[in-house]
């Protein structure tokens, strides 16, 4: 890691999830970027009214797939993706935010297959019974 500055280790295990070796000040300074971008995206949203609107115009640029959102879900995503960086990096860790956008990506998806999406909006009016408490599970 002394050789590659900026750079971490990836051990590729069989089976199970790789797992990504970086030092610690490495791993705080990438909750601090996600802090201080955060903390410039409030101060915006908060000072100006129509930033919203703007981020919500400019979100496609790094969100593609936003595009098949409806537009007032694209300013639900940006809402929640910058309350979730907030409360995230204020515990310093940045998981939550990957959980946000990977959400959002999949509800893209359904949103972009016609079929997909009568079948997850329609009511059949069947009933299909009782749900039953997953284990692990609180009741």
């Amino acid at each position: 890691m002394d050789r590659a500055p900026g750079h971490g280790i990836r051990l590729t295990r069989r089976g199970d999830e790789d797992l990504y070796l970086t030092t610690a000040a490495r791993a705080e300074q990438a909750v601090e970027i996600v802090d201080s971008t955060t903390r410039i995206f409030v101060a915006l949203l908060r000072s100006d009214p129509q930033a919203v609107t703007l981020l919500t115009r400019v979100f496609p640029e790094a969100f593609p797939w936003v595009r098949f959102l409806p537009a007032e879900a694209v300013r639900e995503f940006l809402v929640e993706l910058v309350d979730t960086a907030k409360a995230s990096t204020a515990l310093g860790v940045i998981d939550p935010i990957g959980t946000v956008i990977a959400a959002w990506k999949h509800t893209a998806e359904a949103y972009s297959d016609p079929e997909l999406f009568a079948a997850l909006t329609t009511d059949s009016g069947e009933d299909h019974g009782c749900v039953t408490v997953p284990e692990g599970a609180e009741e």
